[in-house]
């Protein structure tokens, strides 16, 4: 009897392993083994390098006019109206179109003058200005093509601008408190 015994045994294992082992209804499986993950290698970001700023010679920034042809036509127009702290100011205007430009605001004019080809041209360069001076403050006149004024006093104001003979269109603008 004693040799029965073992060989009961051995077949009751074989037989419960060939079942599923008697445990829960799913097997499972061996845990994976975790691999490590690889640090990130930190490769600095080089210094960003400022592009070179090329001269302004003139304002606002474009390439000068060499053309000393006699101008047979001139434009006169608005270029900007600035805040009394420097900022654009996005001036309204009249029912007209006539620019509306708050007094103590600084404004900028600008002439261009075109030859009889229809080119760009700085002509003689004596440009002179014709406006009612008692509204207006000169701010600046370094770029003669491109003055800088300041409205002083409200009401109707006018230029034109002269050069080799020749007269711009009138601008008109409405100064107001």
């Amino acid at each position: 009897m004693k040799t029965k015994h073992p060989f009961t045994m051995v077949a009751g294992l074989i037989v419960l392993a060939s079942c599923g082992g008697g445990g829960g209804g799913t097997p499972v499986a061996p845990a994976p083994v975790a691999t490590p993950t690889p640090a990130p290698v930190a490769t600095p970001t080089p210094a960003p390098q400022p592009s070179p700023t090329p001269p302004c010679p003139t304002d606002p920034c474009e390439v000068p006019v060499e053309n000393e042809n006699k101008p047979v036509r001139i434009t006169l127009r608005l270029f900007v109206v600035e805040d009394p702290s420097g900022g654009v100011f996005q001036y309204k205007q009249t029912d007209d179109g006539t620019p509306i430009i708050p007094v103590n605001f600084r404004f900028r004019l600008d002439i261009i003058a075109k030859d009889k080809k229809n080119k760009e041209t700085k002509g003689s360069g004596n440009v002179i200005w014709h406006w009612d001076d008692n509204m207006i403050a000169v701010e600046s006149l370094e770029n003669v093509y491109h003055p800088t004024l300041r409205a002083i006093r409200g009401g109707n104001w006018c230029a034109t601008a002269e050069m080799d003979d020749v007269f711009s269109n009138e601008l008109c603008l409405d100064l107001r408190y």
